[in-house]
């Protein structure tokens, strides 16, 4: 996914181009960062604590984080927007209601037809996006950031079409089915969304997770610094998982996930090499401070909820256009869609806003746990160089895209230094 809509000159436009073009036909280069970079490593307590964040990064990796960021940011518009368009294109040609009818002939029960109408929403909204998906992935390619060849991006991306054909088929069908039982039908289905939402985060780490990468238990050391780290914050110890991702790719992965007995600190194996342990430490206070305040719960709720919203403000606009000639609820979905895509949109910066100040919470959460402030810069400094992470997002559009604080002003935060990010 990508983050900001850069503002560019005519000339800047035609330079990106060029660049973008580049990217996506050239060969992959080399990894453009070190996995253990030693210069962050070598730097000093004293100087993380006192230097500004600027000076502690590297100035040749920022301009390339920048440069990454903008044209990420461009292929956010376009794979964003294909779907909608893809969705109104198909209701407004009448498409919608020839491949109802099609469907309908071949496939008598209404479950069925219904399904499998909803299934050709899925497949045509990912393969929409195809394009901007496969160019954001080329661009990562050629940066080092994913290690991960084209077949099995392919593989990855029909897995990802399957897998959303078949959920827009389940949701289609239960929709229709609600909607010839019962009025109260909107009131139904938001009741089975959330839980159904809710097992599937709940589930996630012990169930969806090892189908996709290898996991298995940290080592002992780790353990016994995210048993600390859970102690200081006064929450219970989950199990610790490494999974495999330098298949895939060598960014800094962490992250919490699952809820109550089936929650898991999944850690990259990449991180584990890259950070000294008393980086790990300032890492695992992080994962744990996310758990001491449920923040997995809350995302879940909260990102829910905004789709409900979302849904109702679809419904409610679609409603206001007058039906085709050869409209019908099951025709008029792409419709809906449409007006769906758009709401998300609108709606996304709220999500992202969220998620930040999870983010700001987790990092002052994490110092009362690790009073080693230096471990928390310099975690974040690798972030920037290894992961090609620009310090400041520009700041007109990060307010939409960005769904971390930036991280210059995390780092000068942890330091106590001056914000090099203006607000």
């Amino acid at each position: 996914m990508l983050r900001r809509f850069p503002t560019l000159t005519p000339l800047r436009c035609k330079l990106a181009l060029a660049a973008l073009l580049f990217a996506l036909l050239a060969p992959g280069a080399v990894s453009a960062q070190s996995l253990e970079d030693r210069h962050v490593t070598a730097v000093s307590a004293q100087t993380l604590l006192h230097a500004s964040a600027p000076a502690l990064v590297d100035p040749v990796r920022q301009r390339r984080a920048r440069a990454i960021a903008d044209y990420q940011d461009l292929l956010f518009a376009g794979w964003s927007l294909a779907p909608i368009l893809a969705f109104w294109w198909l209701w407004q040609s009448g498409n919608a209601a020839r491949m109802r009818d099609t469907f309908r002939r071949r496939l008598r029960a209404p479950w069925l037809y219904r399904g499998a109408f909803g299934a050709a929403l899925g497949a045509l909204a990912t393969i929409a996006a195809l394009p901007f998906a496969f160019a954001s992935y080329r661009i990562s390619h050629n940066v080092g950031l994913t290690v991960q060849t084209i077949p099995n991006w392919f593989a990855d991306e029909l897995l990802r079409l399957v897998t959303v054909s078949v959920c827009t088929a389940v949701v289609v069908a239960v929709i229709l089915a609600l909607v010839d039982y019962t009025r109260l039908w909107y009131l139904v289905f938001i009741g089975i969304l959330y839980v159904a939402v809710l097992a599937v985060v709940a589930v996630e780490p012990v169930l969806f997770s090892p189908l996709t990468s290898s996991n298995h238990p940290a080592p002992a050391a780790i353990v016994a610094q995210g048993d600390a780290a859970a102690h200081a914050l006064g929450t219970s110890s989950v199990p610790l998982m490494i999974t495999g991702t330098a298949q895939r790719t060598p960014v800094l992965l962490a992250r919490t996930s699952g809820l109550g007995p089936f929650a898991r600190i999944l850690l990259g194996d990449v991180a584990l090499q890259a950070m000294t342990p008393d980086e790990r430490q300032f890492l695992l206070a992080r994962q744990y401070a996310h758990l001491a305040e449920h923040d997995v719960l809350l995302l879940t709720l909260a990102g829910t909820t905004l789709f409900v919203f979302a849904a109702a403000l679809a419904v409610l606009i679609s409603d206001r256009i007058g039906f085709r000639r050869d409209d019908d609820p099951l025709a008029r979905l792409p419709l809906v869609g449409t007006f769906l895509g758009f709401a998300v949109l609108l709606l996304y910066p709220a999500y992202n806003s969220i998620q930040r100040s999870v983010e700001w919470r987790a990092d002052h959460v994490a110092l009362t746990a690790v009073a080693d402030r230096a471990a928390g810069v310099r975690l974040l400094v690798r972030l920037a160089d290894d992961d090609l992470i620009a310090l400041c997002g520009r700041r007109t559009v990060r307010w939409y895209f960005e769904s971390r604080p930036p991280l210059g002003s995390r780092i000068a935060a942890i330091s106590n230094t001056a914000d090099p990010c203006p607000r």
